[in-house]
């Protein structure tokens, strides 16, 4: 994975080497709050949080592709559990159409 730099206007540019953009992106897929990143990585939780809420931050698309990856598969196995009858799947996969439904109403 490649560095890469975040740049803000009102403050010098971070720059995250390609081992901690491979961290943050293993942590994200593990579902880890943004708080705990910050410290399993030695950096500071404001200046991740903000990297990582920023839409115009590459490291935010990083993170959030790992974080979606994960929802992805979980979802195809709350749909397979659901197939097969289970009560808790097919309830859960009625909420995730209501939410495809208002995401798509945005």
């Amino acid at each position: 994975m490649d560095s890469i730099t975040y740049e803000r206007p009102d403050s010098s540019p971070q720059v995250f080497d390609g081992p901690t953009v491979e961290h943050i992106m293993d942590l994200a897929g593990d579902l880890t709050p943004i708080t705990e990143i910050a410290a399993l990585i030695g950096y500071d939780e404001d200046k991740l949080r903000l990297a990582l809420t920023d839409k115009r931050s590459p490291l935010r698309q990083v993170y959030l592709k790992a974080k979606a990856e994960t929802a992805h598969r979980l979802r195809k196995r709350e749909l397979e559990l659901a197939d097969v009858g289970s009560p808790l799947a097919v309830q859960l996969t009625h909420n995730y159409l209501r939410d495809m439904a208002a995401d798509e109403d945005l």
